[in-house]
């Protein structure tokens, strides 16, 4: 099974907000994160790790403080897959650590609340003073009463943000970090009138909600808006009707936002130029569910802008992956990365207290700079893309770290 008809499959069960970065490439290889000041400096080097005999990189001895990794490494289909490919991550950085400093406790949560909270009891059992992972919201929702109750801080996975808070942070891409960032570069160059096509799933709720949060932060207005059923028939109604406003509007409303990704994305495009909406005539703003291979060819797509991470990066990381382990990983591997570098770094200053987690100065991670609210939300800063037939290219690169104080 291809990650997009994993991800068509999800969405039909509603769940494919929650899986949204399986559709992504790869990310990238380097990983550095801040000390105690407020620059942020680098963490690992960029030289190639040790490999044994069979290519794959040799893992440094274990010790130090103990850090569990809760995964679905047993459970069906392209999940497995994903799971290994985050366990190999998660691998690979401690293995550029050099001196990791921690150990790593891999458990299986067969991808149930069931399995993810006996996985963490045991590795709580066992000694754990952290918890990356687990990756989906009914497992998180298992795992942190565990955790909390033993003081225990937890990184998860999951894009569901509901989840986060009371000590589970979320290492993951969220849509109301997308949407944020690339709502403030629109308005910026005069792109505040917006429309927006919504999927009526839990994804789509979470994109309607930011885009209003951000029109309000940015002084941009959310003028029109229609929702859809995700089925390629239940497409045509909504889009008509949004595109007989946009029409009316004779100009005055100037965006649309398309978070659909994919070959919907491509049909809503179909739908809407039929009806005289075209990228010539409205700039299309779109989200991470853009980065699929589907997108250079879909015509709405083209000059879109959306926020994510620079495809530099995204080459490097899966070039690093492949050269250890072959193959191209998930994009979502990188968070284990991510999250497994965090605590290698946290480790070396302390306790893996939640202020530390949350450190103000942020982190620079695969994706970029990254840091974690007070409430467990992760902030990122993403770059502009813009779609091309050749792919996304950067027309405003991420911040290279967050501001002193902000």
């Amino acid at each position: 099974m291809t990650v997009a008809s994993l991800a068509g499959t999800l969405a039909r069960a509603g769940r494919a907000w929650e899986w949204r970065t399986l559709v992504f490439a790869a990310l990238a290889f380097m990983l550095a994160a801040c000390g105690s000041s407020s620059k942020m400096g680098n963490l690992f080097n960029d030289e190639p790790a040790q490999q044994n005999d069979g290519g794959v990189p040799a893992l440094p001895a274990g010790g130090g403080t103990k850090v569990a990794l809760l995964l679905p490494l047993s459970a069906q289909g392209e999940t497995t897959r994903i799971a290994t490919a985050m366990k190999q991550a998660a691998e690979m950085a401690l293995v550029d650590s050099g001196n990791p400093g921690i150990t790593l406790l891999t458990k299986d949560t067969g991808g149930t609340a069931a399995g993810a909270r006996a996985a963490a009891d045991a590795a709580l059992n066992e000694g754990a003073k952290l918890i990356l992972g687990p990756l989906l919201s009914v497992e998180v929702q298992a795992v942190a009463p565990a955790a909390q109750s033993r003081n225990v801080n937890v990184i998860a996975f999951s894009s569901v943000s509901s989840t986060a808070g009371s000590g589970t942070f979320l290492m993951s891409f969220l849509p109301e970090e997308e949407i944020a960032n690339v709502v403030r570069y629109a308005a910026s160059k005069g792109y505040k009138n917006i429309a927006a096509l919504y999927p009526k799933t839990p994804y789509g709720a979470a994109v309607e909600q930011a885009l209003v949060r951000s029109a309000s932060t940015y002084g941009a207005t959310v003028a029109a808006a229609e929702r859809y059923a995700r089925e390629t028939l239940s497409v045509t109604d909504p889009v008509k009707t949004l595109a007989a406003a946009i029409t009316a509007s004779q100009g005055t409303i100037n965006t649309l936002l398309l978070p659909d990704g994919g070959d919907l994305l491509h049909t809503l495009g179909v739908v809407l130029s039929q009806n005289g909406v075209t990228a010539n005539s409205i700039k299309v703003l779109g989200t991470g569910l853009w980065d699929d291979k589907v997108t250079p060819s879909t015509p709405i797509a083209q000059g879109g802008w959306y926020a994510g991470v620079s495809p530099d990066l995204v080459a490097k990381f899966d070039s690093r992956y492949a050269n250890n382990y072959g193959g191209k990983p998930p994009r979502i591997a990188s968070l284990a990365y991510d999250a497994t570098s965090l605590a290698i770094r946290v480790a070396k200053g302390g306790q893996f207290t939640a202020s530390a987690i949350a450190s103000s100065d942020g982190f620079q991670g695969a994706n970029g700079p990254f840091r974690f609210r007070q409430n467990g939300l992760i902030e990122r800063g993403l770059a502009i893309l813009q779609m091309t037939e050749s792919g996304p290219k950067v027309i405003a690169p991420a911040p290279t770290r967050f501001g002193a104080g902000s």
